[in-house]
């Protein structure tokens, strides 16, 4: 399967040096954000695609599609969103077993999962699932989270004033070996739209 990851010029240097990178989520931003969702993914992947391999803890993000029209991400986006002004990072065109990859909506997990939310397809599904989510013990609560956030992985395009699936679909795999790289593309960033 062809995926594309952005990454830091540490983390390109990492991979040329030791030949594999994996995930430290102790540097990652969502560390203390989405620390229980991470879990809900990682116990996912291991259900869907195998146990990791050892030492091995969070996966490895990549875009499997970026955009309704676009496969991979776009540097004239991608430069104004990663890192400081001036940060060098790559765009990594990658080749991983298919069975190795767990692909997921984007949408609903950064819009709904990252938030804690529940997956719906329509204003009347989500009033029936939040009344019954609120019925229930906090076991209970927990339990119907889970499986309700399965629906995440389901990347069928489909749209509708309520929500879209399938537009831009992630993927998630265990580790990245340096002979899995096809192409590397260094860019310079433009600094965050929103800081400047």
């Amino acid at each position: 399967m062809i995926l594309w990851t952005i990454q830091p010029e540490e983390v390109f240097n990492l991979i040329q040096t030791t030949g594999v990178y994996r995930c430290d989520l102790e540097q990652s931003f969502m560390k203390d954000y989405a620390e229980p969702q991470y879990h809900w993914l990682v116990s996912q992947m291991r259900k869907r695609i195998g146990q990791p391999p050892e030492g091995v803890t969070y996966p490895v993000w990549a875009w499997y599609k970026w955009r309704v029209d676009r496969r991979k991400p776009d540097l004239r986006t991608e430069r104004w969103y990663c890192g400081s002004k001036g940060d060098k990072f790559f765009r990594l065109e990658i080749e991983i077993p298919d069975n190795q990859v767990l692909l997921s909506d984007f949408d609903g997990w950064a819009g709904i999962i990252l938030n804690d939310g529940l997956l719906s397809y329509s204003e009347e599904e989500s009033e029936e699932i939040e009344k019954l989510y609120n019925s229930l013990t906090p076991e209970g609560q927990k339990e119907m989270r889970s499986k309700n956030w399965e629906k995440v992985f389901d990347i069928t395009p489909y749209s509708s004033e309520w929500m879209c699936r399938g537009e831009s679909i992630q993927a998630t795999f265990w580790e990245l070996r340096k002979e899995q790289i096809r192409k590397a593309t260094m860019f310079m960033t433009m600094g965050r739209r929103w800081t400047e």
